[in-house]
């Protein structure tokens, strides 16, 4: 009985002992939970943006800064680079950086927590071990090979994965930063910084022949988002390069990849192109045929990524690559079938019986006859000449091919892949008198103002009295400049008709199949009368390829003025045409 007694006595103890841990075990497990949630908490404020991710823009000052940065000896890079640094992209780039610096202390702050979380669990984990029989999962679950729980849990993952691709389609991953990866915090990952090395080892950062101009002096030193911007920039004339390097290439399908970095490039990308596409317009109304070539190359170096169209390296490598892509007959180009210039009574038309069946081929190669047999006598009173072209693009068979493969292999319906085509071209026109007796021989600007359409042939003087928009922006240095530039010339033996552009007329082909087509542009005739040459050039908007250049003389007889107003008409008429030149 006794040792019953003390065998009861030591079992009640022991029971003691056990309760008393048991409770110290649960206050801990309590305290850690409190941690925890507090831990929580600090994680989901650690994923939120804590900064205001707007950025404030003014087009207009914008605007007014790339115009008057612009000269007439301004080179492709001169105006990526002056694009680059404008006001808004500067403004763009800094917020950029500024939510970067952002994500990365919450990134650490983040990671710091989770390396406290697992040094706790890793202290608490021989007495939650011993102790914690509430843990659900120390024991398998009876039902873990129902079926039923294995739908629910195959059902759990595929919820999961939805989420996932939901929250990358949405940008939602891009300010979690317990899914983002950074360069300089996470492990092997490639963002600006490694843009950097590599642009430095190509030879071409620093930027070539870029300077920031100070109140002061000259100097080369960037601060931060000019930094950012211009990396951007030459990353892309360089994307041949940096896109098949071989880390990023094992880099990309690991996720380290740096969104920070490589997601700002593409909207840098279509901001500058916009802004492109904006001065090129400007500088036609500006009248400067160097400066449109100038836009037009580096629209091409941009989209292409290279760094000069000149190169006959990059020509021979693009050539080569687009022979490999398309075939022989897949390089970009436009073959003029018929180009006229006049003044047509009415559309040609071509007649049928109900019994004839008209060859269409045959009615094409009529229509440049039936054109100019309708035309009439061009005058110094027309409102206007027809420009116009015939074109082909013998490469619309092999394009629309290899959209049809590529539609197919990325499962997406040709008709929703074919509208994305867009195949851009730039026609200029200039205008040259010829001597009386029709010679080639151009005749020296003091023989011809470079009057037509009845307006002053100093553009700029015109559009200060109608207080154009652009002139508003510009200052009167750069004025001077391309008037210098236009009227006065060089050294370079050009004329101002070789300097000066009469019209510059974009056009865009959407439909990738599309093999021929009519190209139509109105110019004013010349005030003067005699025989004029007009030079139409073509410039591609997304290739390296040959420009295609034609002339056209049209003999310009003198008109009987309609009305007779007097001056304040020729004034008004004078306004009128600048105004339709312009639009």
């Amino acid at each position: 009985m006794a040792s019953l007694a003390i065998l009861g006595g030591i079992g009640l103890l022991i029971g003691l002992i056990l309760f008393v841990l048991k409770f110290a075990a649960n206050k801990s497990s309590s305290a850690g939970s409190t941690s925890s949630s507090s831990s929580g908490d600090n994680s989901k404020n650690n994923k939120k943006p804590s900064i205001n991710r707007k950025v404030t823009l003014n087009p207009e000052a914008d605007a007014k800064h790339i115009l008057n940065s612009l000269k007439p000896s301004t080179t492709p890079l001169e105006l990526l680079y002056t694009i680059a640094t404008s006001p808004d992209n500067i403004a763009v780039a800094s917020k950029s950086l500024e939510i970067r610096a952002d994500m990365v202390t919450r990134k650490l702050a983040h990671l710091a927590q989770e390396a406290q979380k697992a040094a706790d669990k890793e202290a608490n984990a021989t007495l939650d071990e011993l102790l914690n029989d509430d843990d659900d999962n120390a024991w398998a679950d009876d039902d873990e090979d129902d079926e039923a729980a294995q739908a629910a849990k195959a059902a759990k993952e595929e919820k999961k994965k939805q989420e996932a691709a939901l929250a990358k389609a949405t940008g939602k991953d891009a300010q979690d930063v317990t899914k983002v990866m950074l360069e300089g915090v996470d492990e092997d990952v490639l963002g600006m910084q490694w843009v950097k090395r590599n642009l430095t080892q190509l030879g071409v950062w620093p930027p070539p022949n870029f300077t920031v101009d100070t109140d002061s002096s000259t100097t080369t030193t960037m601060d931060e988002p000019t930094q950012r911007n211009l990396l951007m920039t030459m990353g892309r004339l360089n994307s041949r390069a940096l896109n098949t390097h071989p880390e990023l290439l094992s880099a990309s399908p690991l996720g380290k990849i740096d969104p920070s970095y490589f997601q700002s490039t593409m909207e840098f990308r279509q901001r500058v192109l916009q802004t492109l596409d904006n001065v090129l317009r400007m500088a036609c109304t500006l009248r400067s045929f160097k400066l449109v070539c100038t836009i037009l190359d580096a629209i091409v170096m941009f989209k292409i990524g290279i760094m000069d169209v000149t190169s006959p390296k990059e020509r021979e490598w693009f050539q080569t690559f687009m022979e490999s892509k398309y075939g022989k007959e897949g390089t970009p180009r436009l073959i003029l079938d018929e180009t006229y210039l006049g003044v047509p009574t009415a559309d040609p038309t071509t007649k049928e019986d109900d019994d004839v069946v008209v060859d269409k081929k045959e009615e094409e190669k009529n229509k440049l006859a039936q054109m100019i047999a309708q035309s009439r006598q061009v005058t110094t009173t027309d409102e206007k000449m027809s420009l116009e072209m015939q074109i082909t693009r013998p490469h619309a068979e092999a394009f629309t091919k290899e959209k049809l493969i590529m539609c197919q292999r990325q499962g997406i319906p040709p008709q929703i892949g074919m509208q994305a085509y867009r195949e851009a071209w730039f026609i200029i026109v200039r205008a040259y008198k010829l001597n009386d007796d029709g010679s080639s021989t151009r005749v020296n600007d003091v023989d011809w103002d470079g009057k037509m359409g009845g307006a002053n042939p100093n553009h700029f003087t015109v559009m200060k009295e109608n207080k154009h928009p652009i002139v508003e922006m510009l200052n009167e240095d750069t004025i001077a400049l391309f008037e210098k530039e236009l009227f006065e010339g060089g050294n370079d033996g050009t004329t101002t008709c070789d300097r000066k552009v009469v019209v510059g007329w974009p056009f865009v082909i959407s439909n990738v199949a599309q093999k021929s087509g009519k190209v139509k542009i109105q110019l004013p005739p010349p005030d003067s009368p005699g025989k004029y040459e007009f030079s139409v050039t073509i410039k591609s908007q997304e290739f390296l390829c040959d420009v295609e250049e034609f002339k056209l003389v049209v003999d310009v007889a003198q008109g009987v003025k309609k009305g007779g107003g007097g001056d304040d008409d020729d004034k008004k008429e004078e306004e009128d045409m600048e105004s339709k030149k312009d639009k």
